[in-house]
């Protein structure tokens, strides 16, 4: 009898230290930064933007350690509110530019081209015309293809991070990447 009790007040800490810490959250949240990055940069958020939806990422993640189970759904977690955030700011910067074309305008007007070779013109030429692009993209659409192409996510990993069914989750792949060919062939990248 005093096995038994033993045994379910183990399997009870058990159960208590798998679910993540403080610490080890943040340890998660640090190892997943990199994937996480490639997300962002991937929805086409320039690098200010980007650092602005990691650390509302890392404020929105230091709040909810206690809700997830296991580090796997952690991982998972942070992965969604990411994409949300992105979408949220997409969004934001839709409202904004449609509201004030003249202002978008001169800041472009403003932009000056890295230094350094014709190629790194182009080159940079081209990241802001795939950016663009994906910007366009629904956000139904640029979630599953940011995750899957960007951070090599299987499609059924997707589904479970976008709450889809896998075989959705591949229809709004096929339907990406075509819309990204189409877009991007009538802006002249080939490649």
């Amino acid at each position: 009898m005093d096995g038994a009790k033993t045994d379910s007040a183990e399997n009870k800490n058990q159960t208590v230290s798998e679910r993540p810490s403080e610490s080890s959250f943040i340890d998660i949240f640090l190892a997943e930064s990199g994937r996480l990055k490639r997300i962002i940069a991937g929805m086409g958020l320039g690098t200010f933007d980007a650092e602005d939806v990691l650390q509302n990422v890392s404020i929105k993640a230091a709040g909810k350690i206690e809700k997830c189970q296991d580090s796997a759904q952690a991982v998972r977690w942070l992965i969604k509110v990411t994409v949300n955030l992105c979408l949220m700011e997409h969004r934001r910067q839709k409202r904004f530019s449609s509201k004030t074309p003249e202002i978008v305008e001169s800041q472009s007007q403003d932009k000056v081209l890295p230094k350094g070779t014709d190629e790194d013109a182009i080159e940079a030429e081209e990241l802001e015309i795939v950016r663009e692009t994906l910007r366009g993209l629904d956000s139904s659409l640029l979630g599953p293809v940011v995750l899957r192409y960007f951070c090599e996510i299987n499609s059924k990993e997707v589904g479970e991070i976008l709450n889809l069914n896998p075989s959705t989750v591949r229809s709004r792949l096929r339907e990406g990447r075509m819309i990204l060919a189409k877009r991007l062939l009538e802006r002249g990248i080939e490649r």
